[in-house]
């Protein structure tokens, strides 16, 4: 027999909800978001929203949401000639600065640095 073992039910509804919070954030990552508002969309509580973060990606919501965040900034940066600060705005930073210091966080340049290396004349 086959040395696998039934995941258990609690297992896959942890994934299925998972599943809706990543769908979540990838809905309304441009909007602001809080928590809250992903632990809302399936009814947990924000303390049981972080642990399935935590359990099952290894990080917290919200440094999953700023990921999501940067990865669409760099797509925007890659394959439009959108201005920086416009980007930012449509991936969901509300702020200029601090859209410029997230991005470097995540790939370590700036967008400006991402563009001139990966963008439409590079």
């Amino acid at each position: 027999m086959g040395g696998k073992t039934k995941v258990s039910q609690q297992e896959q509804i942890a994934a299925e909800r998972m599943k809706q919070m990543l769908r979540f954030v990838e809905e309304h990552y441009a909007e602001e978001l809080t928590v809250e508002k992903i632990a809302a969309c399936v009814a947990l509580s924000e303390s049981a929203c972080l642990r399935s973060f935590r359990q099952l990606l290894g990080t917290t919501p919200i440094q999953y949401v700023k990921q999501y965040r940067v990865e669409k900034a760099a797509e925007l940066l890659r394959s439009t000639r959108l201005k920086t600060g416009e980007i930012g705005a449509e991936c969901g930073f509300a702020d200029g600065s601090y859209f410029i210091k997230t991005f470097r966080e995540v790939k370590h340049c700036t967008p400006l640095e991402y563009r001139q290396r990966f963008g439409l004349e590079a």
